[in-house]
């Protein structure tokens, strides 16, 4: 057989382990693995069908919702003028494993779509005016690079288990990986018949494994043990209870025993609980060493016997088995009268890996013949016309149709047109108030602060940064849109305060530079955010300041062509509501600088540039 040995890949107990559940349990049917590019995970993958008697079918990232679940066949609709049905991948993998690279890139609902697939055991489809189901009993292992798009919370909570498989620091495992590596390119065969003994072994563990899991029990203080857990980290539903019960029971029968112990539960929870953690135990009020009035229990046995009075588990000390929190401090949960005790630091990395933005780019249907084609629709306009949609929609007539010698005979009727998406990144334009009155009370340290923030984040997502800053009698394009964030954070570092405030002439500025940048990038999401406390008094001829800032912005905001983010820098007393209704004009979202220090400014922006990077 070809192929990687299991056994021979490195650095990924977890992915493994995983695995082997996944394996030995037909209730564990959803994987994800996670990882930084080139870590192994789809050497991981492919290297399965050395263990195990099941296949691996590989889902390309570009396939269409017809080639997953299935579609018309052409040839047979033609020829017999009634519509048959083509089997897709999910029907291939029957009995098998589907095995999709990049799942996070997936289109949302095609990757819903087989995870509720694996998961139900049957496929609902309906296509081309059929309706058709049939069972799937397959199982699903996807992986993503966790710098690339994050994948959505609901999405995620479909996998049974979510494993990470981190980047070795130690000198000497990357000497034994790159010497694995070459050794494998140098004589395959003669490689894996080295590893031919331990992939065998690992078969065996898991054929073993499955026969005895139907024995494995699970006693209802480790189920209450589980149940408390699911609450306290807040995963939602009961996904996470189930997969973490299933995990456990077989942890156990892969470690030959039919009685699943706190440590099997421990283990689980790394592997089904991590992706859905939602709160931080750490910083709860029940973080404490032990339970007020209570003797922390004795964890030492894996059976924990409950006390008459159900003040605890046992009447010893706790010195064995001891988790630590998030902060180092020790942490215990009471169920009723039992005890248990959870390391949640692993659970913490999995959930901060999940909540990454890294190159967090939306995606947008794209209105030329560029991007991925992801779907097809009926449309009136004949252009990028997707072929293999409008044939399908063809073929039931073709036996009624004059043909004319022709092998197939299209009609206006049947055509249909492509729906490409493509990745729309960010243009965050900083439109910074440096006149005298910034440098009251110290805002500009503040406003400096949060803008600071942004730009390493714009960094981290490659989205492109503007700076424009207004005082004295001018509005001044420090930078225009650009990638490099150094440059910017020198510009507003550098940047003096002092002087008058033209915020008429600044948001007129700012719009024309805006319109510029759209027509060379029309796909991009453009955002501006402005600091100001609304306090104009230079005016643009000579009528009022303020009302000419209204003007403007009112100008601005019935066009729309960028969404606006307004940070109210006035603080104190007298407090005026001239941010406020420069706002309203520009139809943006107001934040209140004295509500917030700069990181929780930072973060609120962010916030509302990510809710947004959908279209």
């Amino acid at each position: 057989m070809s192929g990687f040995p299991f056994s021979a890949v490195l650095n990924a107990d977890d992915a493994k382990k995983a695995i082997k559940c996944m394996l030995v349990s037909p209730e564990i049917r959803t994987v994800l693995i996670q990882g930084i590019s080139g870590s192994a995970k789809t050497t991981l993958v492919r290297s399965i069908p050395r263990i195990c008697r099941k296949k691996v079918i590989n889902l390309p990232l570009n396939a269409t919702e017809g080639q997953i679940i299935g579609s018309i066949d052409i040839e047979e609709t033609i020829t017999s003028g009634e519509r048959k049905v083509l089997p897709g991948l999910i029907s291939r993998a029957d009995g098998n494993i589907l095995y999709a690279d990049d799942a996070n890139l997936m289109d949302r609902p095609m990757l819903g779509g087989i995870l509720n697939a694996a998961s139900d055991g049957e496929v609902l489809a309906e296509r081309e005016g059929l309706s058709w189901s049939y069972a799937s009993d397959m199982k699903f292992i996807a992986t993503m690079n966790i710098f690339e798009e994050p994948m959505d919370t609901h999405l995620l909570d479909m996998f049974d288990m979510c494993v990470n498989i981190g980047n070795t620091s130690s000198e000497k495992e990357r000497y034994e990986i790159l010497g694995r590596r070459l050794s494998y390119d140098e004589d395959a065969e003669g490689f894996r018949k080295k590893y031919e003994k331990d992939d065998a072994a690992v078969s065996k563990e898991i054929d073993d494994a499955a026969e005895r899991l139907k024995y494995v029990s699970i006693s209802d203080d480790l189920l209450k043990v589980i149940a408390e857990l699911c609450i306290k980290v807040g995963s939602e539903g009961h996904r996470g209870d189930i997969a973490t019960a299933n995990a456990s029971m077989a942890l156990a029968a892969l470690a030959g025993r039919d009685d699943v112990t706190l440590d099997d539960v421990k283990e689980a929870a790394k592997m089904c609980l991590g992706h859905r953690m939602t709160e931080d135990p750490g910083d709860t009020d029940e973080k404490r060493s032990s339970e007020p009035g209570q003797e922390p229990p004795d964890m030492s046995s894996p059976e924990m016997t409950p006390s008459d009075d159900g003040g605890g588990a046992g009447d010893g000390t706790n010195d064995g088995d001891q988790g630590t929190g998030i902060d180092g401090s020790e942490t215990i949960f009471s169920v009723g009268s039992t005890f248990s005790v959870i390391d949640f630091t692993e659970l913490s990395k999995m959930r901060d890996i999940n909540s990454r933005s890294y190159g967090r780019h939306g995606k947008t249907k794209s209105t030329t013949s560029k991007g991925r084609y992801v779907r097809s629709r009926v449309s009136s306009e004949y252009r990028d016309i997707a072929l293999d949609a409008s044939i399908r929609a063809a073929a039931p007539y073709q036996k009624f149709r004059k043909k004319d010698g022709m092998a197939l005979a299209l009609e206006k009727s049947d055509l249909r047109q492509k729906v490409r998406e493509r990745k729309s990144g960010a243009s965050v334009m900083f439109l910074v108030d440096a006149s005298g009155s910034m440098g009251a009370r110290k805002r500009m340290v503040s406003v400096k602060g949060a803008v600071f923030s942004l730009l390493k984040e714009s960094y981290r997502n490659r989205d492109k940064v503007g700076l424009t800053a207004f005082r004295r009698d001018r509005a001044e394009v420090m930078l225009p849109f650009t990638k490099s964030v150094d440059l910017a954070y020198r510009k507003l570092k550098d940047m003096p305060t002092g002087g008058t405030t033209p915020l008429a002439a600044a948001l007129l500025k700012v719009y024309t530079e805006v319109r510029k940048e759209i027509r060379m990038r029309p796909n991009e999401r453009y955002y501006v955010v402005l600091t100001t406390d609304g306090r104009a008094n230079v005016p643009m001829s000579d009528g009022d300041a303020f009302r000419d800032a209204l003007q403007a912005a009112r100008h601005i905001g019935n066009d729309g062509i960028a969404s606006w983010i307004v940070v109210d820098t006035g603080t104190g007393y007298p407090h005026t509501d001239n941010a406020m209704n420069i706002c309203k004009e520009l139809n943006g979202i107001y934040l209140k600088l004295e509500d917030l220090n700069s990181d929780a400014l930072a973060h609120r922006i962010k916030t509302i540039i990510g809710s947004r990077g959908y279209a």
